[in-house]
């Protein structure tokens, strides 16, 4: 198997035959998509040079993949269909081709001693960053952290529809509360889903939010964000740490100087 291995680089829609060795890095809820009209599931894998390729899954194929892959295993991909991204508003990375991963695709988990390592794969954003990088449009940004708030949420009219979005507070050990807005497209999967374990203050990583002014310095969705939860790396293990003891008192504490004195009366979970 290995001697067929090429890097993601490599990759392109003519050639066949080709075998990568990846470990897979972010993994989205089942989405509906309003303009496609049918369900996805998108995947990010990246090989050990660090360079990423991009896979979506659609329809019944969904539930067989999101079984067999799982976060941080190393797998052998071979057989998927290579198509190239025509909208490079959804391109992530330096490779213009996505994998269209099918029951039938080979997946392999690779064994444990060829295993690739998962250090350094996120370069995650402190949150004091956030306000320099507003104008920089070649910044990618990841974020760690902890949900402390859900805020009620909040529909507009906009382009002769309305729109919904669902706000929840974050903060890391920087102790900077920011907020963090799921908005329509993701409502119905990462905004009911983060709002039904909010009470367990979830730690989460965003990939790729956008930097907005909505409600101050802020962030939300966009079309090539993934969110994951209570993920299995260091660093979010180093935050649940740090959260437990900060403890109950230290989060409202929080609240009530992100807030305002006698603002922080939403309950998580609400």
């Amino acid at each position: 198997m290995e001697q067929n291995v090429v890097f993601v680089n490599r990759l392109n829609d003519v050639i066949y035959g080709w075998v990568l060795r990846v470990v897979l890095v972010e993994k989205s809820l089942i989405r509906d998509s309003r303009n496609m009209g049918r369900r996805y599931q998108r995947f990010m894998f990246v090989d050990s040079l660090g360079d990423r390729v991009q896979a979506v899954a659609y329809y019944n194929d969904i539930h067989v993949l999101n079984e067999t892959l799982q976060l941080y295993s190393t797998y052998y991909i071979a057989g998927a269909a290579v198509r190239r991204i025509l909208n490079g508003s959804i391109m992530v990375g330096l490779v213009p081709f996505e994998l269209v991963l099918r029951p039938n695709t080979f997946i392999q988990t690779v064994d444990e001693g060829l295993a690739l390592p998962i250090h350094n794969v996120y370069h995650l954003t402190r949150f004091g960053d956030l306000e320099s990088l507003r104008h920089s449009r070649d910044s990618i940004i990841t974020i760690l952290g902890v949900v402390i708030q859900v805020l009620p949420m909040q529909v507009f009219m906009l382009g002769g529809r309305y729109i919904r979005v669902q706000e929840f507070l974050l903060i890391n050990e920087e102790m900077m509360p920011i907020v963090f807005a799921i908005w329509d497209d993701f409502i119905d999967t990462d905004g009911l889903y983060l709002a039904q374990i909010a009470h367990e203050y979830p730690i989460i990583l965003v990939c790729r939010p956008k930097i907005s002014y909505f409600h101050g310095l802020s962030l939300g969705t966009q079309r090539q964000t993934i969110i994951m939860y209570n993920v299995a790396i260091p660093q979010a293990h180093e935050l649940r740490r740090w959260f437990d003891i900060l403890g109950e008192d230290g989060v409202v504490e929080v609240l009530v100087s992100a807030t305002g004195e006698g603002s922080c009366n939403v309950s998580l979970g609400a």
